[in-house]
């Protein structure tokens, strides 16, 4: 299937893409906006006030397991939004290094996720695809809302009640 994606990179050794169908927006963020909360998922670094609504901020490199640079006072975040069964949308802020272009990818021209990859990263993961001379994974934003909320049921879409957008 072809669609765009948004390609980004995520780490000095980490380049991204997802489908720019789940892309809401680039927001700039400065670190001293994001209020940490407690006894949550260590890669959220907390949440923000997105024009009156809470948006929860993910560390993504953290997230895939990858030792993360430190962050500098302003930052640049994607928020990704996801639907889920009850008609809502999931929204979640992801930092990233830099943002790159909107690209045309045919699916059928993915190739698998090496079993070598860490478990998380796999299940993150619905393909990789070489772009540019640069293999790039394509994150699965279902899989993220899913890890984000244990309590979800495997049949179920994301519910996203860790990230739910003014719940």
């Amino acid at each position: 299937m072809i669609q765009e994606y948004c390609r980004m990179k995520v780490s000095p050794l980490l380049w991204i893409a997802l489908p720019v169908s789940c892309v809401d927006e680039v927001i700039q963020l400065q670190t001293q906006s994001i209020s940490p909360i407690p006894a949550v998922n260590p890669c959220l670094l907390g949440i923000t006030n997105q024009r009156g609504k809470m948006l929860w901020v993910l560390h993504l490199e953290k997230f895939l397991g990858i030792k993360p640079v430190p962050l500098s006072k302003q930052i640049s975040t994607i928020a990704i939004r996801a639907q889920i069964p009850n008609g809502g949308i999931c929204r979640l802020a992801c930092v990233v290094m830099s943002l790159e272009e909107i690209i045309t990818l045919d699916s059928e021209k993915f190739f698998p996720v090496p079993d070598k990859l860490p478990l998380r990263v796999r299940t993150l993961l619905s393909g990789l695809v070489n772009i540019d001379k640069k293999t790039y994974g394509i994150l699965n934003m279902n899989a993220v809302f899913r890890l984000l909320n244990p309590e979800m049921g495997s049949n179920q879409e994301t519910t996203g009640e860790v990230v739910r957008q003014g719940a």
